[in-house]
């Protein structure tokens, strides 16, 4: 075996001089892996090179038995080739540190590899910081996937550089990656260019901060109203180069207001309703009253007992119409009990057997067996759901499809009821309008069915939804809180029962 020795002439002490001058550490070891010489720099960290010499590399700098796993010098000694890789190593102090290793073949005057020089360029303040850097970051996203708002980061061309998971959720993406590196309007909004009114744009040329109000419209869930915020993050010469995008769903607080402005219009639209159902009363019961006592009273020819009758008819049907005005404007008591939602739903549908049949319709219920029984007013929720029942068959005079589905959500505590049917849908100009006192499409009626049923399911602490798309039909969920105590499970086991 050809031994490894440094000679000392005049160059060859030029040569170590140079290398005692480096500031990155040097160790030359050979065929075996011992230490031959180490400079400077590596004693400061490893020790004296009288404690070195000798030593295998493995055992002095990393404190192990064996070589390293993937040992660049290793592979030096195979290749003959130059090497890097990062690793451990641990100083005199026990202290860890981190290196990345050059080994060079060390070739004698045959062009036979007789050794390695390992250059080791320390990292450690450099990984350190990165570590910190990272730790930092982490906590960071965390703090901020931690924030139900939504909040990006994008630059001047609108790139999304960072997100939390309040976006993901906001707009349905299961991963980061389906976000990073997409333009927001067009990820975001589904749109081609830069919105109207772009808040961030606003920001990144004037360095000010802005805020505006978007409505969206999703096919799945209808109209959501976004409030956004933009923050600029400058450099240091003050040139906005990035902003903070902070995105609040704010539908339910704007449906709340829209709640809270409906009950003060139907409040005094039912003052109204309720005067001018009284000033209608009277007169109605006097002309009704007088064509009886003309009926009664007098041998009058046929034609005039015929516009008698049409008199009385038509003073029926107003008389219908006060009381609707009347319910309307102070609903008949509302009598709570345990009941069953199913039975409800049961009656209502008997009802409406035979106009199926005629009107060629196929009437489906999905009734969840674990339905619990909730608080109701057997009477009244029968009248909204029939109500219900009875618009979406005016929706489908071809024939057609009515749904009937009710089951537990658990998670929001609450009893789902869903009327479904194929009949022509309701225009979208028209939707926000259907419940609203007086709005009708029919040829007959006042307007006030939908509106007397909405006011059902609000006293029973219930909400209504509605979902319709031109030509496909029409959706309206009832949700009804459920009592803890008694409330079901999931939706399963449905009981499925149709007719005709």
């Amino acid at each position: 075996m050809e031994k490894l020795e440094l000679t000392t002439p005049v160059d060859q002490n030029l040569k170590l001089a140079i290398l005692d001058a480096i500031g990155e550490g040097i160790t030359i070891v050979n065929r075996e892996l011992q230490i031959i010489w180490v400079n400077p720099a590596i004693e400061k960290w490893a020790g004296p090179s009288e404690e070195l010499k000798g030593k295998y590399c493995y055992k002095a700098y990393l404190k192990r038995e064996a070589p390293c796993n993937d040992c660049p010098s290793i592979k030096v000694l195979k290749t003959n080739e130059v090497q890097k890789a990062r690793q451990k190593a641990y100083d005199k102090f026990g202290n860890l540190k981190y290196f990345e290793y050059t080994s060079t073949p060390l070739v004698n005057e045959k062009g036979r590899t007789i050794g390695v020089v390992e250059l080791a360029t320390d990292l450690t303040e450099k990984i350190e910081l990165e570590y910190k850097l990272k730790e930092v970051k982490d906590r960071l996203q965390a703090i901020l996937d931690n924030i139900e708002d939504g909040i990006s980061i994008i630059d001047r061309t609108h790139q999304i550089l960072r997100v939390n998971e309040g976006i993901l959720k906001m707009f349905n993406k299961r991963d980061f990656s389906e976000v990073i590196g997409k333009k927001c309007f067009a990820e975001y909004y589904k749109s081609e260019g830069m919105c109207n009114n772009c808040s961030a744009q606003k920001t990144f040329e004037d360095g000010n901060p802005y805020h505006v109000t978007r409505i969206w419209h999703i096919s799945d869930k209808g109209r959501v109203v976004l409030d956004i915020s933009t923050f600029p993050i400058k450099d240091r010469n003050g040139e906005v180069i990035q902003v903070i995008e902070y995105i609040k769903n704010i539908t339910d607080r704007v449906k709340l207001e829209d709640q809270l402005l409906y009950q003060e219009r139907l409040a005094g639209v039912g003052e109204l309703a309720a005067g001018i159902a009284h000033e209608i009363r009277n007169p109605l019961g006097n002309i009704v009253a007088s064509a009886q006592f003309c009926l009664s009273k007098y041998r009058l020819h046929e034609l005039a007992r015929k516009h008698l009758r049409i008199i009385l008819k038509n003073a029926e049907n107003a008389n219908g119409i006060v009381k609707d005005l009347l319910d309307f404007a102070k609903p008949s008591e509302i009598s709570y009990k345990l009941g069953s939602i199913g039975e409800v739903i049961d009656s209502a549908c008997n009802l409406v057997k035979t106009r199926c049949s005629k009107d060629r319709v196929r009437l489906t219920k999905r009734i969840s067996k674990r339905l619990p029984k909730i608080l109701l007013d057997e009477k009244h929720l029968e009248e909204a759901f029939l109500n219900f029942i009875l618009n979406g068959l005016d929706a489908m005079s071809g024939g057609g499809r009515l749904t009937i589905t009710a089951y537990p959500d658990s998670e929001k505590n609450e009893a789902v009821v869903s009327f479904s049917d194929t009949g022509e849908g309701i225009p979208a100009e028209i939707l926000s309008k259907i419940f609203d006192p007086f709005f009708t499409t029919k040829d007959k009626g006042v307007g006030l069915g939908l509106t007397l049923t909405r006011q059902i399911i609000n006293y029973h602490k219930g909400k209504v939804e509605i979902k319709s798309e031109v030509s496909k039909g029409t959706e309206i969920i009832v949700r009804l809180p459920i009592l803890r105590d008694v409330e079901g499970g999931q939706h399963t086991n449905l009981a499925v029962s149709h007719f005709p």
